[in-house]
This record gives C-alpha cells, structure tokens and sequence, in this order.
C-alpha cells in the first residue's frame, strides 16, 4: 500500500471500523462488539472477556475522533445491538453519555503507573510482602522518584494542556505533535536523578507552530495540577515512560547490581509490549465496571 493509501485509510478510519461491525454482526448478533482507540483493547480485552468470556469483539478505530464518528453512526440504527465505545479522555472535557465509556484519567496508561500496580507487581513478580524491608524500600523509592519525575514534567503538561485548551476555545488547531517519550533535551530522567532544565520559552522554541501560551495562561493549570493526582492527570505515554524505566531499575539491580533486591528475577518488561504484560496488574476504575456491568443487565 502506497502513502496515499495508507493516508486515505487513516481518514477512514470509522468507516472501516464500521464496516466491520456490519459484517460482524450479522454472524455474531448476540455479541459485544467494543470499539478502541488503537492499543487500548491490551487494557480492555482481558478485562471485558472476564464479563463475556469469548463473545465480544475488539474493533480499532484508530484515534479518539474516529470512535466518537463511529458512535455516532452505530447508536442511532443499531441501538438494539450490543455495543461498547472507549476512549481516553486526555485534557479535553469529559464527554458525558452513558454509552460512550471514558477514561477517568488521562488515558489507559495512567491505570498502569501507581503504587497499587507496583505492590502487585512486587508481590507476584518478586515475591515480596508489605513486611520485607526491600518492599517498603522500593515504594518509598517508588514515591520519592515519582514525585520529582512529576516536578520535571509538570510545566510541558501544563502547556500542553492549555494550548489544547485555549486551541479549542479559538476554534484552531493546536499544531502539536508529540512523541510518546518525554523530549530528553528538557529533562535528565534517570532513576536517583532525575532533573528538569526546560523553561516555557524553551518549549515554545522547540515547537514553532504551536498555539502561544503565556506565563499568565500557565497559572491556573498548574494550580489545577498541584491540587489533583498528577499519575492521574499527566500525559499517559510519559507516565508509563516512567514506570517502564522503574520497573527495568528493580530487574537489573534484582539480576546485576543486588543493592537492594538479593534474589533474581525471571520478570521482564518490553517497552512496546508493556500494556500487555502488564494488564493484569492494572488499575480497574469502579466507573468501568459500572459500565460494562450495565451493558451485560441491558442485553
């Protein structure tokens, strides 16, 4: 497939996600068919098949925009169907409609960054206990390393957040790309050193298209952040960025280094498979379950 193609595809995203559900359900009309973002079914696939065992199907949309488009076409003809809708909520409003489920965090990756799913991961994959000196060791590590990693990173989600922001109230684009790691000329992000060396200016040089932000318009955003659960309210990608690296810090010092941690370790985390790997320790929000509880009453 040639670059226009696979352009054309992209924009027709929900039409293809669409044509699929068809297709699907005349086979399977007594299913769940689920509708994602892209990556988020490693979260929710295991989750849901606890609730449908086999009968649902995952469907990709491909972005945000596209399972709303999809939303909109399937609910109003196949109501009687039934259907799920995720979507992270990232730093727009909550779209509030009991069949379209969103994040209560900034997206799926947040679900998989705190000390619970730590303390699960050390008490499974490390056989720890809450009384073992090397587990209060690595949550208060855990904590402390986490805390700075979200000083270093706090202004660029600030900014980032309110260019969406004030991009939406303009009715423009807000003309960010971002990648999913934390740009490394901002921050030193290392476990026992972590440091920020990044001012406004130095984002605003470093993205020229964006929308302009000012000093002035960070304020209440940084409030904002400082008031609520920053592995909540923080951009996902960098959070799991973190907690990958963490996780990596405990299996090296567990194999290698034996600092802290005396015996090895079979665990291993791959970056580009870490939803996966680590779906079974994530957070599972009571508004999720809610959701999908309602679903199963209604069919």
């Amino acid at each position: 497939m040639n670059p226009i193609e696979l352009l054309e595809q992209s924009r027709n995203s929900s039409a293809v996600a669409f044509h699929k559900f068809v297709l699907l359900h005349r086979e399977f009309g007594t299913d769940l068919f689920c509708f994602y973002e892209g990556k988020d079914t490693h979260y929710y696939f295991p989750k849901i098949n606890q609730i449908y065992k086999d009968n649902h199907h995952p469907i990709i949309c491909g972005n945000k925009k596209s399972v709303i488009e999809t939303f909109e076409k399937i609910i109003p003809k196949y109501n009687n169907l039934k259907t799920a809708f995720f979507i992270d909520r990232d730093f727009d409003e909550k779209i509030e409609d009991e069949k379209l489920y969103c994040t209560p965090c900034y997206s799926i990756e947040n679900l998989y960054c705190t000390e619970s799913v730590l303390s699960r991961i050390l008490k499974n994959e490390f056989m720890l206990h809450e009384i073992d000196d090397e587990y209060i060791f690595i949550i208060n590590l855990f904590r402390q390393n986490q805390n700075e990693f979200h000083s270093a990173v706090k202004l660029f989600n600030a900014w980032y957040a309110t260019a969406k922001e004030k991009a939406k109230k303009s009715n423009t684009i807000v003309n960010i790309s971002l990648n999913e790691k934390f740009p490394k000329d901002f921050a030193v992000i290392k476990i026992g050193n972590i440091q920020s060396n990044y001012t406004l200016n130095d984002i605003m040089d470093k993205y020229p298209d964006s929308i302009q932000v000012t000093e002035e318009e960070l304020k209440d955003k940084l409030k904002n952040f400082e008031e609520n659960c920053n592995s909540c309210s923080f951009r996902g990608k960098y959070e799991i960025e973190f907690f990958t690296l963490f996780l990596k810090y405990l299996i090296e010092d567990a194999n290698i280094k034996n600092k802290f941690l005396k015996k090895k370790t079979k665990f291993s985390v791959d970056s580009a498979q870490i939803l996966s790997q680590l779906s079974q320790y994530s957070e599972t929000p009571e508004c999720l379950i809610v959701y999908l509880t309602k679903i199963k009453k209604c069919a």
